[in-house]
């Protein structure tokens, strides 16, 4: 091995060593790479949901921030999807990816273990030639590169673990106090509610209050279950009919201030088994975001079909719909797709509720159309 080469390699593993900024790492690496290998420029792209987008470069002389190749575009986007190296040389030809010609181009996937999470590419070879020792040494480099993100990740993913374990002991204190002050306050609203009984104008407003407590105190519940990381159900027989009628008597109350439609249809005479407070937070969690997104003259359904050993319940709006790209992801703890208020538990408790009923959640939308919440339960 040439003295140079070794150099390098030592270089990039002291660069490793001395930080966990992966940006920052990046760039360094790519600039010893740029140096050692003569070329213009340098840069590694990374696979983000179907497309590449630049990470870190050097020798580009343009604004790469905003820069998407779907995958399986370009020799970026045919490298990432094959996993397989590419070599071009003494080949003027315009690059249409990063918008200028290059004369010799060389592509390499970046591997965490076997998965393909990105590319190294390099352009414009000084002399116009590319080596199979070349192709070695990127080969190396992208594999340190992968290294390096990856250990940033575990970092990253450590950290996150800790602060939320944090988090959960804060939050889980404080959620127990809060929960048993809205259960007195509850206590007194139901008494309110019997004293009301024959003044309309006032049960409006006692139902207003009901409403928004058991809002805050479904918010509450989901802190809790999030902090302890796991879902102890008090499961009992629920007959469909009570239960439906419940969660339609709360929905059309948390209705009066909004011009919303509200529809449901169920099977009569059935019974199954479950936690009949958290069930209810799944769907009344469900119906509250569809209120969010379907504005003036929306309509929300809450419809249920029974199947064999199972029931289906769709909780479906006409609002704005969900992008395929983060439909994935709307069931991750704390994602909440750009809304102004929510924590982003909301659909991460409800999916370990479902979960932990033996139960399935999926979503079927089309953007400007509609959303489809799909849960099945175990009839049991």
């Amino acid at each position: 091995m040439r003295k140079e080469l070794f150099d390098i390699f030592t270089d990039i593993s002291e660069k490793m060593a001395s930080t966990l900024n992966v940006d920052e790492l990046l760039q360094d690496i790519l600039s010893i790479t740029q140096d050692y290998l003569s070329v213009k420029r340098v840069s590694i792209m990374m696979i983000e949901g179907n497309y590449l987008s630049i990470r870190a470069a050097v020798g580009l002389n343009m604004d790469y921030r905003d820069l998407k190749i779907p995958l399986g575009d370009g020799i970026s986007g045919k490298v990432a999807m094959s996993g397989e190296a590419f070599v071009m040389n003494s080949s003027k030809k315009n690059n249409e990816e990063l918008g200028y010609s290059t004369a010799s181009y060389m592509s390499v996937p970046l591997k965490i273990k076997s998965k393909v999470v990105g590319v190294l590419n390099l352009t414009d070879k000084k002399d116009d030639f590319f080596t199979d020792e070349d192709v070695k040494i990127a080969t190396y480099i992208a594999s340190q590169c992968a290294i390096s993100i990856e250990k940033a990740q575990l970092y990253d993913n450590m950290r996150r673990a800790e602060n939320l374990q944090l988090v959960g002991k804060f939050t889980s204190t404080i959620a127990h106090d809060i929960k048993n002050l809205l259960n007195i306050v509850q206590s007194y609203v139901e008494l309110l509610e019997i004293e009301t009984d024959n003044r309309d104008d006032f049960k409006e407003y006692v139902d207003s209050i009901y409403a928004e407590l058991k809002l805050i105190h479904g918010l509450v519940m989901d802190i809790l279950d999030f902090s302890k990381n796991s879902i102890s159900l008090r499961s009992s027989k629920i007959d469909l009919e009570d239960f439906m009628d419940y969660i339609i008597k709360h929905t059309l109350i948390m209705l009066r201030p909004y011009n919303v439609e509200f529809f449901y249809d169920y099977p009569r005479g059935v019974e199954f088994s479950g936690d009949r407070e958290r069930l209810f937070r799944v769907f009344f969690n469900l119906i509250n975001n569809a209120l969010d997104v379907v504005g003036e003259n929306g309509k929300i359904g809450l419809y249920v079909k029974q199947d064999i050993g199972k029931l289906i319940f769709i909780v479906e709006d006409n609002g704005i719909g969900i992008p395929k790209d983060l439909a994935e992801r709307i069931f991750d703890p704390f994602y909440t797709s750009g809304k102004d208020k929510g924590t982003g538990l909301g659909l991460a408790v409800v999916k370990d509720i479902v979960t932990a009923h033996g139960g399935t959640i999926s979503v079927d939308s089309e953007v400007g159309k509609y959303t489809k919440f799909i849960i099945t339960i175990p009839i049991c």
